[in-house]
């Protein structure tokens, strides 16, 4: 505006403010540097709108052609793939209504009419997988009757697709279920089938971890330390880039301490001072970027191995290193590890006084779950 505009006329003045529709003070007001960078609650909603703008892309992508197509196919090989990555850093309970939405999708694909043979198959491993995660995630929650059923449909799924890798890793997963479900015998009996079908080697260090621990538990400590001696044979040769996506991997760090827990369970001061070298080697070998479940877990065992040997001080050291685990990563399987170590200590609880602070400590971590949560 021409002149000396803070004494501009006030027809002026409301010719101003009504093309630029702001107040006149606004308008000749000197300019305000810009932001260096966002705040926080842009930024929030950015993500909010990406995230929104993405999956409606998504089901765009799904929605737009008459039938099952490629494009289709790769779409929810993708999600499959994102929610396995997902799994090992999110926690299970914020995954649930992702997993239901593209098992959905997948099962309403399944039941529309004259699917090709090859896309049927192809959908099938996908109904497969992510009942397999499903599955997976319910146990972790302690929904067990939730996670046996899934897994039974996995198993189905599996079997029409023909897809022997699946019906492994789902086998591995019901053996998990009973495990924790303390069902040892049939935790053996899923991992031994599991074992048979299975030529993947992290499939198979997998399910002979899971066989190992599950004999140890039963006191058949011969058939648990020859499992356990094939999965240490397995571990070095099976390589961190694994075809398969995120949790369907298995981190052969977890192979050392599902070992260690081996060892635990046959007992005795030789066996628990393997379980402390194990438990100790599966720390060394954990990423600073490895899920926190993982390096939870080992810690745990390492607590277990000082308790077995009188070392109360030590486990005190690697338990509080876990007690501050959100409670949302609080699974069923860490839960466990966390209430054999709480059984252990009771018997040095009228001993030491650190003894008896811990026990506390432990009865309010298992208070609050991510089962309850």
């Amino acid at each position: 505006m021409a002149g000396d505009v803070p004494a501009a006329q006030p027809a002026s003045r409301r010719i101003a403010e009504k093309v630029w529709h702001m107040p006149f003070e606004s308008l000749i007001a000197v300019p305000q540097p810009m932001m260096e960078g966002l705040q926080p609650d842009i930024t929030e909603s950015l993500d909010q709108e990406i995230a929104m703008s993405t999956d409606e892309s998504a089901q765009w992508i799904k929605r737009s052609t008459t039938g099952v197509d490629p494009v289709v196919l790769d779409q929810l090989r993708f999600e499959v793939g994102q929610h396995a990555v997902d799994y090992l850093v999110k926690p299970p309970i914020t995954l649930i209504p992702e997993l239901n939405r593209t098992r959905r999708e997948v099962f309403q694909l399944l039941d529309a009419p004259r699917q090709r043979p090859r896309t049927a198959a192809t959908l099938y491993l996908l109904a497969g997988q992510v009942c397999a995660l499903l599955a997976h995630a319910c146990a972790d929650l302690g929904r067990t009757s939730a996670a046996e059923t899934h897994a039974r449909t996995a198993q189905l799924a599996a079997d029409f697709a023909e897809d022997q890798h699946l019906r492994a890793y789902v086998s591995w997963i019901q053996a998990n279920v009973a495990y924790w479900n303390n069902d040892f015998g049939q935790a053996v009996y899923f991992a031994e089938n599991g074992l048979a079908k299975s030529s993947d080697l992290s499939t198979r260090l997998r399910l002979a971890s899971q066989l190992a621990r599950a004999q140890a538990a039963r006191g058949n400590t011969a058939a648990a330390m020859a499992a356990l001696d094939l999965a240490l044979d397995l571990a070095p040769n099976v390589h961190p880039n694994a075809s398969e996506p995120g949790v369907m991997h298995f981190d052969p760090a977890k192979a050392l301490y599902y070992g260690s827990e081996v060892h635990l369970a046959i007992g005795g001061r030789t066996h628990n001072t393997l379980a402390l070298e194990l438990a100790e080697n599966a720390l060394d070998l954990l990423a600073d970027s490895s899920p926190a479940e993982f390096r939870a877990a080992a810690e745990l065992d390492a607590a277990r191995a000082h308790l077995a040997l009188g070392d109360a001080d030590a486990a005190h050291y690697r338990i509080t290193r876990v007690l501050d685990l959100p409670v949302e990563l609080r699974t069923t399987p860490i839960v466990g590890r966390v209430v054999s170590a709480g059984t252990e200590l009771h018997a040095l609880a009228a001993q030491t006084s650190t003894a008896r602070d811990m026990t506390q400590q432990i009865e309010l971590f298992t208070t609050y779950t991510a089962e309850r949560d």
